[in-house]
């Protein structure tokens, strides 16, 4: 009996990871990954939400208002033209974002000890992507239909801050703290990293993307205080 539930573990945790199952039994997927980390059937299903997520963002009132604001100015531009371009940049940069990330999930693994490779590294990197592409394709979903503020799974949502406070409350989001802590198990399950470093790495991230955040927001209210 003991050997043949062995076999059976062995037989699961050698077949291919699934992206839908990585949302009710991640811990199943991880330990997958590790001996078939898959790639193209995730990334293409990641491209796929994304232009999804900015065909949407194209009809959020913020966005019908800022091409109406460069209506008035003489500047027209339409909303398919919107819809292609903001496409082509966002597959363009969420792909050149996997591979970066993935990189410094890598040498991050590569410090605290972990034994992995960048493929395993690019496709557990695909794999919490999709769980934060998620979110992203949601807020911008419920805003256009329901005339709301495109934050609607952050803090900033309840809050509605301005500037970089708003930026930094933008960052503590739903599906972005879930994919950070994935992003933790992932690195113990898939490249051995210790625990302990395993969090660290994910706390550096988040005080990062907060940061990131925090100056965006800055930035932005500045340029709409110099009309622009």
């Amino acid at each position: 009996m003991s050997t043949e539930v062995n076999v059976s573990s062995e037989v699961q945790e050698k077949g291919k990871p699934s992206i839908f199952g990585f949302i009710t039994s991640p811990v199943v997927q991880f330990e997958k990954m590790k001996s078939n980390p898959v790639i193209w059937g995730p990334l293409l299903l990641i491209v796929v939400l994304t232009v999804v997520t900015t065909i949407l963002a194209v009809y959020t009132p913020q966005t019908q208002e800022a091409l109406q604001q460069q209506k008035e100015a003489g500047i027209e531009v339409s909303s398919t033209v919107s819809m292609v371009t903001g496409a082509v940049g966002g597959v363009i940069g969420m792909v050149a974002m996997l591979a970066f990330t993935s990189l410094i999930l890598f040498l991050i693994a590569k410090l605290g000890t972990g034994k992995t490779t960048y493929r395993q590294m690019f496709s557990l990197n695909l794999f919490v992507t999709f769980i934060t592409v998620i979110g992203q394709l949601i807020n911008p979903g419920v805003a256009a239909l329901a005339h709301t503020s495109a934050n609607v799974t952050s803090l900033n949502g309840m809050v509605g801050a301005k500037g970089a406070m708003g930026g930094v409350f933008n960052s503590i989001e739903i599906f972005s703290i879930w994919g950070l802590i994935l992003t933790a198990v992932g690195l113990q399950k898939v490249a051995n990293v210790s625990k302990a470093a395993s969090i660290i790495t994910v706390i550096i991230l988040f005080i990062l993307g907060a940061a990131i955040s925090g100056v965006g927001g800055a930035a932005s209210e500045a340029l709409k205080g110099a009309g622009l």
